[in-house]
């Protein structure tokens, strides 16, 4: 590549990392050892993995819109190909993500709340958010249309034109695999009945679970209530924990409530086994990684 075409894409790449990502002024000079480090990407192909991850991890998706503090949250979804456009022959063959490998959209599922789907129509410029075991993956891209796929209401975005990864930007948490059995019971107040329900995802100072929509009133910020942790049918975990959010994010069967809680943990001997259960979690969440990347052909990252 010749010196000056080497120049212009260095530009248009500093000129993509500003407009998505303000918190840092980033320079030509910077540039290099951002893209060395593979903490800075813009090949389509780079992308493609991270885009894998997220649907078939079915990862949390956080949506920023035009510099905005507000978070909006989404999911990655799969777009197969229409019975109108596509042969019955080529449907067959379609594997759920091989959309993504023509790298020319991206699909996911309305915004929660929902008024970020009537905002995202005016965004000069969007960013996905999620998370990895070590990092997070911020990717920028632009608003196309809302669809309907499979009588699903949908966001059809551009195909993300530039990437980074951030390190330490939260605590790490590990995600609940479908097969693992581990719930957590919260045990009645007042006039608040005991409720067992999944959990989520874990860290080392608290975690997630999922609850009804009618049970959203039963759980009050900054509010302490008693929690156990059960595997197998066994508490492994008895621990007061203060509820810090009460979310909701659109999932393919319809809105999702999650409950975030911070485990207030009085002893070494309860963060101790607090941390046990989450690297038994992450080896778990790990082992399903793999498989699932064994049975796609799509090495995931983990």
């Amino acid at each position: 590549m010749a010196k000056a075409d080497t120049k212009s894409l260095s530009k248009r790449i500093v000129d993509r990392l500003n407009l998505f990502f303000g918190d840092i002024n980033y320079s030509q000079d910077m540039l290099q050892e951002e893209l060395d480090t593979g903490d800075v990407f813009y090949k389509p192909a780079d992308v493609l993995p991270f885009l894998q991850t997220a649907l078939m991890d079915e990862k949390f998706v956080e949506v920023e819109m035009s510099g905005i503090t507000q978070v909006y949250f989404t999911k990655i979804h799969d777009h197969p190909p229409e019975r109108a456009e596509e042969e019955e022959e080529e449907r067959d063959k379609y594997n759920r993500g091989d959309y993504l490998k023509k790298m020319a959209h991206l699909i996911t599922l309305p915004l929660e709340p929902g008024m970020g789907n009537y905002s995202i129509r005016y965004a000069d410029r969007i960013v996905l958010r999620f998370f990895t075991s070590a990092y997070a993956v911020e990717l920028g891209t632009f608003y196309q249309s809302q669809e309907i796929i499979e009588e699903l209401p949908v966001l059809r975005l551009d195909y993300p034109v530039i990437g980074r990864i951030v390190r330490g930007s939260r605590e790490y948490r590990a995600k609940v695999p479908k097969k693992m059995d581990i719930k957590v019971m919260i045990i009645g107040k007042r006039k608040k009945q005991t409720i067992t329900t999944s959990l989520l995802n874990i860290s080392v100072s608290g975690f997630a679970f999922a609850i009804k929509k009618e049970q959203q009133n039963d759980f009050i910020v900054d509010e302490e209530r008693t929690m156990e942790i059960i595997i197998n049918g066994f508490m492994e975990l008895r621990v007061q924990a203060t509820i810090r959010h009460i979310s909701k994010i659109r999932g393919r069967h319809g809105t999702e409530y999650i409950c975030g809680v911070q485990a207030d943990l009085v002893t070494r001997a309860l963060a101790a086994r607090l941390e046990e259960i989450v690297a038994a979690v992450q080896r778990a969440h790990l082992r399903e990684l793999a498989q699932l990347s064994t049975e796609s052909g799509i090495k995931l990252v983990k």
